[in-house]
Formats: C-alpha cells, sequence, structure tokens
C-alpha cells in the first residue's frame, strides 16, 4: 500500500468506522500506548523506591520521592485523558502542541529531582536506592526525548496513519479475527503465593510487572515471547501464566490456543494483558479459556487482585483433582479387592445392580482338599512357621485351580473348596477337578512340612450366591456341597476319592479303586473310587475364559 494515502481496504474490526477514521484511531491508540507503557513504569519504579525508603526515615529524601510519585501519577493521567481516541479532538495541532507542553511538565520535575538526588546525596543514603533512582532518571529522560517522534500528530489522518495501519493493522485484525475460532474450554486456577509466568515482548513491562509480583510474595519467570513462553510452560510447573495478546512472530492468541489445546497446561489459569480496549477482543479471549483480562497499564490493586483471585481457585482446583485422584485409588484398591474376594463375573454383575441374584446349576463339579493331620501340626509349631507354609500352599492350590479352570469358592481354615462348571464352562467339570486335586496333592508334598492332602471330589446340581453386606462372600450350598465335603472327610491321604457319580464322567480315561460303599455320617452309604491313573496321555482339559 502506497503510504501517501489511507488505503480504503482497511477494514480493522476494532476500528467501525470510516477506513481513514479506522487508521487515525489505531494510531492515536498506538501513540497513547507508546506514552502509556514507559509512563506506567515509572510510576510503579518511583512507588516501589518509595516504599523501600519509608523505614529510612530521611525527611527531605521521602518528600522529594513523594513529588516523583506525585509526577508519575499526573503524568499518567494526562496520557490517558488526552489521548483517549474516543475523544481526542480534531485539532491535531492544538492537540500535539498541548501534550508536548503537558507532558514535560511532570517530566522535567521527575529528572530534575534525580539528579538532585544522584548527585548530591551522600552515598550512604542512597545504598540500595541509587540503582532505582538512575533506572527512573534514565527511563524519563528517553521518554522526553522520544515526545516529538511519538507525536508526530501533523500527519495523523494522512501518511502516518496509514503507514500504521500498513505495518500493525494486519497484525492487530489477525489477532482479533481468530478469537473466535479457537478453544472454548473452561479454566480454573491456583494457589496464592505461586510461580507466575510473565510474557511480554516489552522488556520494560517484564521488568515492572515481575518486580510488582515479586514484592507480593510470588516466584516470577519472564518470557519475551511466545513460542520461549511455550517452552517454559512445558519445562515447569507454573501456577499462572500473564500473556500479552501483540507479540511479534506468534501472538498471545495462538499461545493460549496452544496452551489449551495441551492436556497438562489446559488447567493452568492465563491472565491476557494488552492495550487494545475491544470488548469483543476480551469476551473472546474468555470463551477460549482465559481467566481474565488485564488492560496495560496495570492497576496495582487490581492486578493484585486478580493474581490472588486466579491464584486460589487454582489451589482449590489442585485440591480438588488430587481428591478425585485419591478417590479413584481407593476405588482401585476396593475394585481389586472386590476381585480378590469373588469371581470375576459375580464383581461385573454386582457393580452393574448394586446386587446378585441367586441361582441354581445344574452339573458343577465339587472339589474339596484338606492337609491331612494339619491341628496336631499347629499345636507342635509356633504360627510364626505354620502360616507361611499355609499361605504358600493355598497361593499354589489358587495358581493351580486358575490354570485348569477350576474356581476357587474360598478357604475354610485349612480345607480348600473349589468348583469347576460354576460361572464358566467346562468340557469335563470333573475331570478339571480330578486334574487340579491331583497337583494340588504334588504341590503339598513339596513343601518342607510332610504335609499331606487329602482330595474330594462330587458332582451335581447346587445353589449359588452372594450373601454378606459388610463383607461379601461367594458361596455354594445344596447336597452336591455336603457329599463332596463328605467325601473329602473318608478320602484317603494323597489320593483323590470321588463319587461314583463324578467317577463315571471319567471311567472312560482312568482307571482307580473301587471302595464299596462306605458310611457317612448324615448320609448314609455313598459308593466312593480312589484315583489310580489315568489310562492314555490325556491333553490338557480345555479352560474357557
Amino acid at each position: 500500500m502506497s503510504k501517501d494515502a489511507v488505503s480504503p481496504e482497511v477494514n480493522d474490526p476494532l476500528l467501525p468506522s470510516s477506513s481513514e477514521t479506522k487508521a487515525r484511531r489505531v494510531w492515536i491508540a498506538n501513540q497513547r500506548q507508546e506514552l502509556l507503557t514507559p509512563a506506567s513504569a515509572l510510576f510503579d519504579l518511583s512507588n516501589m523506591l518509595l516504599r523501600d525508603a519509608i523505614d529510612r526515615g530521611h525527611e527531605g529524601f521521602l518528600r522529594d520521592q513523594r513529588r516523583v510519585c506525585g509526577a508519575a501519577e499526573r503524568l499518567l493521567a494526562m496520557i490517558r485523558e488526552m489521548l483517549d481516541p474516543e475523544t481526542v479532538p480534531a485539532d491535531e495541532a492544538e492537540l500535539a502542541r498541548r501534550v508536548r507542553h503537558d507532558l514535560r511538565t511532570p517530566l522535567t520535575e521527575i529528572i530534575g529531582l534525580c539528579e538532585m538526588w544522584v548527585e548530591d546525596a551522600p552515598a550512604e543514603l542512597l545504598e540500595g536506592f541509587l540503582g532505582d533512582l538512575r533506572d527512573i532518571h534514565a527511563l524519563s529522560q528517553k521518554l522526553l526525548a522520544s515526545l516529538d517522534d511519538i507525536l508526530g500528530f501533523g500527519k495523523l489522518a494522512g501518511d502516518a496513519g496509514a503507514a500504521f495501519a500498513d505495518d500493525h493493522g494486519e497484525s492487530i485484525r489477525a489477532v482479533i479475527e481468530s478469537l473466535p475460532a479457537l478453544a472454548d474450554d473452561t479454566v480454573v486456577a491456583a494457589r496464592t503465593n505461586g510461580a507466575i509466568l510473565v510474557v511480554d515482548d516489552n522488556a520494560t513491562n517484564r521488568d515492572v510487572l515481575s518486580r510488582r509480583l515479586r514484592r507480593d510474595g510470588h516466584l516470577v519467570a519472564p518470557a519475551e515471547n511466545g513460542q520461549q513462553a511455550l517452552a517454559m510452560a512445558r519445562a515447569a510447573a507454573f501456577d499462572l501464566i500473564l500473556l500479552d495478546i501483540i507479540m511479534p512472530e506468534m501472538n498471545g492468541v495462538e499461545v493460549l490456543r496452544q496452551l489449551k489445546a495441551d492436556e497438562r497446561l489446559r488447567h493452568v489459569p492465563v491472565i491476557m494483558i494488552s492495550a487494545l480496549q475491544d470488548l469483543e477482543s476480551v469476551v473472546r479471549c474468555i470463551e477460549m479459556g482465559a481467566e481474565d483480562y488485564l488492560h496495560k497499564p496495570f492497576n496495582p490493586v487490581l492486578l493484585r487482585a486478580r493474581t490472588v483471585a486466579c491464584l486460589e481457585k487454582k489451589k482449590l482446583r489442585d485440591r480438588e483433582l488430587q481428591y478425585l485422584e485419591e478417590i479413584s485409588k481407593e476405588r482401585q484398591r476396593a475394585d481389586e479387592l472386590l476381585h480378590v474376594i469373588l469371581p470375576s463375573a459375580i464383581v461385573t454383575e454386582l457393580k452393574a445392580t448394586n446386587t446378585v441374584q441367586p441361582r441354581r446349576f445344574e452339573d458343577v463339579a465339587v472339589l474339596f482338599g484338606d492337609i491331612v493331620g494339619f491341628t496336631p501340626f499347629c499345636d507342635r509349631n509356633p504360627p510364626e512357621s505354620v502360616v507361611p507354609h499355609l499361605q504358600a500352599l493355598i497361593e499354589r492350590a489358587e495358581e493351580i485351580a486358575l490354570g485348569h479352570g477350576v474356581e476357587k469358592i474360598k478357604t475354610i481354615g485349612d480345607a480348600f473348596m473349589a468348583a469347576a462348571g460354576l460361572l464358566q464352562p467346562a468340557d469335563n467339570p470333573v475331570l478339571s477337578c480330578l486334574r487340579c486335586g491331583l497337583d494340588m496333592i504334588a504341590a503339598c508334598r513339596e513343601l518342607p512340612t510332610a504335609w499331606e492332602m487329602r482330595v474330594g471330589i462330587h458332582v451335581g446340581p447346587l445353589v449359588a450366591g452372594v450373601i454378606g453386606r459388610h463383607q461379601y462372600l461367594f458361596d455354594v450350598w445344596g447336597d452336591t456341597v455336603n457329599t463332596a465335603a463328605r467325601i473329602e472327610c473318608n478320602g484317603i491321604p494323597g489320593a483323590v476319592t470321588l463319587s461314583d457319580t463324578a467317577w463315571q464322567r471319567v471311567a472312560h480315561c482312568c482307571l482307580g479303586e473301587s471302595r464299596g460303599a462306605v458310611a457317612v455320617k448324615g448320609k448314609g452309604a455313598i459308593e466312593m473310587v480312589r484315583f489310580d491313573r489315568f489310562l492314555m496321555d490325556l491333553p490338557e482339559t480345555t479352560v474357557q475364559p
């Protein structure tokens, strides 16, 4: 675009008038900000120096430092009033003359007071203050020297306005127009006295804002551009990010979008900071997930209030996440415990319906295994010796049962109760229990305790269900269960004994010794068979999930 005229194509959403008026307003807003940034820094530095100096008690220095603070405050007020884009007068020549004259007055006062104290005050008085005085003096001189360059009001509506629209209009427009299309996450926030990342391409802004936050007790890390800010946010844990919008290369809107797209960073609160006074941009940044929005230059009280509020909210959010994590761990622990107590299928039903319906099963093989002579062994040995061996045997029995598709029901003292064909199907439930019983007997003999195990098996219908409320127990009932228990009690140590009914299920592949009708208390005579050996090598019983 030619810099000799204002382009009619300028269509900035911040400037809803004709193209010439839009360029003029953008230009004035930019000049206003060019002055407000160093003026705000002067005000902040002078006030911080005054607070540090109060304890020294030097009346003359305090009086002059209060004058410096007053001049800096007047300078800010004049810039805001005279360069408001909404009310700036059309007579640009008169405005330029007034601004140059009025702004020089407080600036020269600040410069003169600083020079007097830097040149004449004793070294012991200025110890710790000299650096700040020189910073205030240098910043004031730089601002004074740049007034003529900054305030080129004679060309506001012509070359200067068009040039600014050329140089900055697209950048501002890109920022504003990108806002509606980006993330819509809502962010909540963290703790007071936290770690804060300050992102601003203006070194003076970064320094003053960082110093003010450090005085409030926060840890502050500065970043001078968007890429550096993202790298720092991903490398360290920050509680709050203060993010400038207008920056070169990567603007604050894009940084905000990437923060909200990162699962680990999306809950870090972000306060947007900018000289843009457009309400629509504020709303859209909030809609993207920004926690708040601050205009430059900062009101110290408002900055502190919003910072503390954001940090406190993040503290509550972190505490909530911690509680949720603890609840999740407790639920997982309870779930694991439930799976230890109950079969998986029962756990699934219990969690889904909060109850387990009792059921009748028609063809279930029930196994009982018992250690022979366990009670006398307990009487002869200390518990430190008994319990570890019993624990090792039960753990091994559980592994064996699982490998053969047999479900452990429970342990009763030293007795192990299991079933096949109950909650998961089995090709031959009796054969599964037989193999399981043989391996359990072998595992018992491997222990250094010289224990023997007696195993009994019966097959038939039974009822299964869950009882208890505070301590759940999955159990089985019925004559099949009682009969299997009686067969085990009347069995032979170191062998598997089966009822005749159960034996008929494996007689085609096994040899055994009939024990005839054995009188059983409460049951009468029961035909029993002691397993001897398999007729042939058989494949392992198929375990179906």
